[in-house]
């Protein structure tokens, strides 16, 4: 019976373990202008989603203005407050972007759009 409080503690250990996010696939947020839209293919859906593209976000990191292509996939809400949006619609607008880094490459989870551009 000793050796059953080991057992214990190891499969929480594995648990703990599993539920990690993976590496390259934690959400962070950039903040921007989109600069430039390429939609590639489009079939809105009622609940939001349904592009698919690439845009260009201006932004400014380290002191320095960069700009960031990011991935839209069919799976991305775009939203401005409760209304969704389609991928044009965000060009020259101020946005927030979460995204994950997929081979390399981001991928927007969700574009929030929080006004227009200065």
């Amino acid at each position: 019976m000793a050796y059953v409080p080991r057992v214990l503690l190891l499969s929480a250990f594995a648990m703990g373990i599993a539920t990690l996010p993976t590496a390259g696939h934690a959400e962070e947020k950039i903040e921007g202008k989109v600069a430039r839209t390429n939609l590639t293919l489009c079939q809105p859906r009622p609940t939001g989603g349904g592009c698919e593209g690439t845009f260009v976000l201006e932004t400014r990191a380290d002191g320095r203005d960069q700009q960031v292509t990011i991935r839209v996939t069919f799976d991305t809400i775009i939203r401005k407050g409760q209304e969704y949006l389609l991928l044009p619609a965000t060009r020259g607008n101020s946005v927030v972007v979460g995204y994950i880094t997929e081979k390399g490459q981001k991928v927007a989870k969700s574009i929030d759009v929080i006004g227009a551009a200065q």
